[in-house]
This record gives structure tokens, C-alpha cells and sequence, in this order.
């Protein structure tokens, strides 16, 4: 697995539906007929044949976070719907050639991403409740594994002084 930057984001026209909070997927300058959530890209990453790509969409009160493992021809084949946090993706680190970990701004919770090249079924709960609708039945290429961490608080910061 490793960074890279494949993909970016378009502006959808304004009758799009939700054309504010989803763009279209370009691949080397070319539009593809993905459309995913979001409007700003926070991770890109190669695995095998896949891409992980995480989108976020940043509002007043927090951020929804999304993200999809797209084939080749930049088609979701799977894709999880993050909680929503308060920042962006950080402290992202590679634990293995199929497995990153990172957290958010704003939470001390770790979380590990697995990537399954094959996929697998399952229909237990912690499978299906990031899952949207559209990847309730199919296989699971993407698995979540969160590690809750301390309470999250603002850096302390040394008082000022006026000279």
C-alpha cells in the first residue's frame, strides 16, 4: 500500500441532486461517471488493483467522512460511511501491504482499515452498520476496526506574557 494521487474532484452542475455535498470522480483529466460524497479529498492510497479513497464534507458543526475502495476503472466497489467527526484525517500510517491506520482531528480513537483483494461475506452487524445501502448484499472487501481513545481535549497552551 502507498500514497498516491490518481483521482480528484469535480463540481457537479447545480441540478445535480445534492450537487453541493458529492462530486464526480476525474482520473487524469478525464471525468468518470463516479459520483461520490463529499467535496474534498482527504486520502488517496494504492493497494493491489484497488484504491482506497477517503472524501470528507465539511459543515458548520463537524465533518462527514466516506471512504471507497474503487476498481480500476474508478467505480466504488465497496464503500463505508464514517461516523461524523469534527476534523480531518491524520497521523495516517501503513501497518502492512493490505492494512493502514490513522485518526481524526478532534478524537484520540485509532482506526485500522483492511483491504481484502477477494472480498469475503458477512451480514454481522459491525459489517453492515457503516455499509450504505447499496453494499448491503455484496462482499466485503473493506473492513473497520476501531480502537476508542482517551477523551480528546484541546492542546494546553502556554499563557502569554506582555513585555
Amino acid at each position: 500500500m502507498k500514497a498516491c494521487s490518481l483521482y480528484s474532484l469535480e463540481t457537479l452542475p447545480k441540478w445535480y441532486p445534492m450537487a453541493e455535498y458529492r462530486r464526480r470522480l476525474v482520473a487524469e483529466g478525464s471525468s468518470l461517471s463516479a459520483v461520490v460524497n463529499g467535496d474534498e479529498v482527504g486520502l488517496q492510497l494504492t493497494c493491489g488493483e484497488y484504491t482506497v479513497l477517503a472524501t470528507n464534507y465539511d459543515y458548520f458543526d463537524g465533518c462527514h467522512h466516506w471512504i471507497y475502495l474503487l476498481g480500476r476503472d474508478g467505480r466504488p466497489v465497496d464503500q463505508l460511511s464514517m461516523p461524523d467527526q469534527f476534523g480531518f484525517i491524520q497521523d495516517v500510517a501503513i501497518v502492512s501491504h493490505n492494512e493502514v491506520a490513522f485518526e481524526y482531528f478532534g478524537s484520540n480513537d485509532r482506526w485500522n482499515l483492511v483491504i481484502s483483494e477477494n472480498g469475503f461475506w458477512s451480514y454481522a452487524p459491525s459489517a453492515l452498520v457503516w455499509r450504505p445501502n447499496r453494499f448491503i448484499l455484496a462482499k466485503r472487501r473493506l473492513e473497520l476496526k476501531r480502537t476508542k481513545g482517551a477523551p480528546w481535549s484541546l492542546p494546553a497552551t502556554p499563557p502569554h506574557t506582555i513585555e
